[in-house]
């Protein structure tokens, strides 16, 4: 039997009906991504899952399900939701606030041991490449780094560099990750998952486990990672070595920081405000002007560098 109107059987997420309540309004890609501060790219994703899970084609058929309210909402149980595009999983609906304190404390120091286990198990060289964009949703981070397994290595947990707070939401769509391994045949499943607190890390499996070096990429967005530098002309960038709470020791051996800046920019300038590492300035082929810092014994704790740069006009 045909039904005259598609029903959308998988309830949507809280940012899904937010982009289908301005497409109703008539809002376009561009739009939609001002609004809800992310990308063209993030709303065209979400585009393509309501049309998925509504069986419809077009926009005015989006604007007419939802004026007929037959658009189902996902539940408002708490996080976490899962990683890929499946529906999230809800909490018991008895829970009452004492079982949601343990299950959070549970789950708090399950993330802690997976953070603390992966520590004794690699050494490193890591490059951080970020690239300062024009305008807000062009800032790209690469994380590059060459890892020695010791002896056997199946999982990475990192926190993305960002500018998230509560003011400005981790959503795990916006990161559009992407992970690799250079020169084996190793399978990547990648996870942007919140800790406790909800900040963002991020996930990597390795499938088989490291046994051997192995050089590894892990690409993603930072939304208005570099608002500040665009707006102010200057910026700070703080990382840490191991954790952010610099309870570890630092496995890496050499850490590097390149920073790209617009081509259409002048002053470029990065500092470590401990003066520690060398400085290197390159204009690049496509007119851009990276700087490099490298520092080839790195310490425990946080680095903590400014960076400082204008447009040319």
């Amino acid at each position: 039997m045909w039904r005259s109107e598609p029903v959308a059987r998988t309830p949507l997420t809280h940012r899904e009906r937010e982009v289908l309540h301005l497409v109703t309004g008539g809002l376009s890609n561009d739009e939609i991504a001002a609004r809800l501060a992310i990308s063209r790219r993030t709303v065209e994703a979400h585009l393509r899952t309501l049309f998925r899970k509504t069986g419809v084609t077009r926009r005015a058929q989006l604007a007419a399900l939802s004026e007929r309210d037959q658009i189902v909402a996902e539940p408002s149980w708490s996080e976490p939701q899962s990683a890929g595009n499946g529906p999230a999983v809800p909490l018991p609906q008895h829970l009452d606030s004492a079982d949601c304190e343990r299950q959070l404390r549970s789950y708090a120091a399950a993330m802690r041991g997976l953070v603390d286990r992966q520590f004794p198990l690699f050494e490193e060289r890591v490059e951080i490449t970020v690239l300062v964009g024009e305008q807000d949703g062009q800032d790209i981070v690469v994380e590059r780094r060459w890892t020695t397994p010791k002896p056997y290595l199946v999982y990475r947990i990192l926190g993305p560099i960002g500018a998230w707070t509560e003011a400005l939401p981790f959503e795990p769509e916006d990161l559009a990750l992407a992970c690799e391994v250079n020169g084996q045949d190793v399978q990547v499943d990648v996870h942007p998952v919140r800790d406790v607190d909800g900040r963002p890390l991020v996930m990597i499996l390795f499938q088989p486990g490291l046994q051997t070096d192995t050089e590894w990429v892990l690409r993603y967005r930072s939304p208005k990672l570099w608002n500040p530098l665009r707006s102010s002309g200057r910026d700070t960038l703080r990382w840490a070595t191991a954790t952010r709470d610099q309870r570890h020791q630092p496995t890496i051996s050499e850490l590097t920081l390149k920073v790209v800046f617009p081509a259409a920019w002048t002053r470029e300038l990065v500092t470590e405000q401990s003066n520690l590492g060398v400085i290197e300035t390159e204009r690049l082929p496509t007119g851009q002007t990276q700087v490099t810092w490298l520092h080839r014994a790195p310490v425990a704790g946080a680095y903590h560098w400014v960076l400082q740069g204008s447009r040319g006009d």
